[in-house]
């Protein structure tokens, strides 16, 4: 390889898909794992390959954007970026009780906060020299979205989310806690895998397909619950209200019409607050929209793209 050429320029000239991913270690010691697919025509020019990061909710990683990869791939280079605490990427040991959600000390002097999780999405970027990108968050991963294109217009070419609320209420988090203590308690208790066995009996919040739940519950079951429990303890606290009036990217908002955790009057409310924003209502059984009308929520994606002139 040219030494004046990047890992990420010598990947986007050719096809590419690498099943096991990549690892990117951030200078505060912590690893966020992330696949990358590209099936852009490799002989394109760098800015005909334009960069879309997906970031999966909680609960879930970044294997189940899956069903995403083969139709953005064509015309996107694609970023599927496990959350800190997720999947394959790593999380700080908590040093205070989960009982106690008010004084939250982890190794190392951690901070697990929004300027946080902001600033590993950046230095991600950074590593790979990737300038813009096109902000996919699911669910609370939307509310990162929120902040990011707020605080990094420079960074945004545009912002999609999916179910995303913009806080989470009391009665979303007791929900949350399926019957324990505290909702981190309750994933302590439970296991990744058994908090969401749990929750998937509140209708509207997992899928209703028993062959595609018992393959999430698989997946899910792969993040430990200390980093679930780690992340699930900033979502408590985490509100992206403040920042919508500072969103000028060009903001898709995808809106489930069945979600028990995200009403459609917040989605709606959500795109009053971003003058120029659209938003697509989208019909499927409960909050998943993402999994349970993947091709719905594609062609709104795609549609809302060639509108703005991205990857055409």
């Amino acid at each position: 390889m040219p030494q004046n050429r990047t890992a990420l320029e010598s990947v986007l000239r050719r096809p590419y898909d690498r099943a096991e991913g990549y690892y990117v270690t951030h200078p505060n010691g912590q690893v966020s794992h992330y696949y990358l697919d590209s099936f852009v025509d490799p002989w394109l020019p760098e800015e005909k390959k334009p960069v879309i990061i997906l970031n999966h909710g909680c609960a879930r990683t970044a294997d189940m954007w899956y069903s995403w990869v083969p139709r953005l791939a064509r015309r996107f280079v694609v970023i599927r970026r496990d959350a800190r605490g997720h999947g394959k990427s790593s999380f700080p040991k908590r040093l205070s009780p989960w009982s106690d959600q008010q004084n939250n000390e982890y190794e190392g002097g951690y901070q697990w906060d929004l300027d946080t999780m902001l600033y590993e999405i950046v230095d991600m970027l950074d590593q790979l020299n990737i300038k813009k990108v096109i902000f996919l968050g699911e669910a609370t991963s939307g509310e990162l979205g929120h902040a990011f294109a707020a605080k990094y217009p420079e960074r945004t070419i545009a912002l999609i989310t999916c179910s995303t609320p913009t806080l989470l209420p009391p009665a979303a988090v007791n929900m949350f806690a399926v019957g324990e203590s505290s909702w981190p308690e309750a994933v302590i208790k439970h296991g990744s895998r058994g908090w969401n066995e749990r929750l998937a009996k509140t209708p509207g919040t997992l899928p209703k397909d028993p062959a595609y739940l018992e393959w999430l519950l698989d997946e899910a079951a792969k993040t430990e619950k200390e980093g679930l429990a780690g992340y699930v303890i900033f979502l408590i606290y985490l509100t992206s209200r403040p920042y919508l009036k500072n969103i000028k990217s060009p903001y898709l908002i995808l809106a489930p019409k069945n979600s028990a955790a995200v009403p459609l009057s917040e989605s709606r409310w959500i795109s009053e607050q971003v003058p120029g924003s659209k938003m697509v209502e989208i019909e499927a059984p409960g909050h998943e929209i993402f999994s349970e009308a993947t091709d719905k929520c594609i062609d709104a994606v795609l549609e809302f793209l060639d509108e703005i002139h991205v990857g055409v």
